[in-house]
């Protein structure tokens, strides 16, 4: 009983991490994209205007925020899952050098702060 427990959230462990760690690559890859922008007006021989790509900067700006928000609502999940495995009696699989579960619910509500890194261990 215990190993299909574990063998049916072996999955679930897995995916978290994985949309997790999609979640903070997008963010990187925004800042990256917004950075590029920057420097492309800065590039000397370039001749673009002062505020080229000023509106498109200001979408990434807002899909930034949506990716944060996403980001900690993803954690919240995975606090609930973390829950979710406590009570079937399943022991933590982490998948990171030394980082931790995010804190469950009551500490989630508690410390209302975002969880710094993404690791799985639901």
């Amino acid at each position: 009983m215990l190993n299909q427990r574990i063998e049916a959230a072996r999955p679930i462990a897995k995916k978290i991490n994985e949309v997790e760690k999609s979640l903070n690559l997008t963010m990187i890859q925004m800042g990256e994209l917004m950075s590029s922008i920057a420097a492309a007006r800065l590039a000397p021989g370039t001749r673009f205007s002062l505020t080229a790509g000023i509106d498109a900067s200001e979408k990434l700006i807002a899909a930034a925020a949506q990716t944060a928000r996403s980001y900690r609502e993803v954690v919240e999940a995975h606090a609930h899952l973390t829950e979710d495995r406590e009570d079937a009696g399943l022991r933590t699989v982490s998948w990171g050098d030394g980082l931790e579960c995010p804190p469950s619910k009551a500490e989630l509500s508690e410390t209302a702060t975002v969880y710094p890194h993404a690791v799985t261990c639901a």
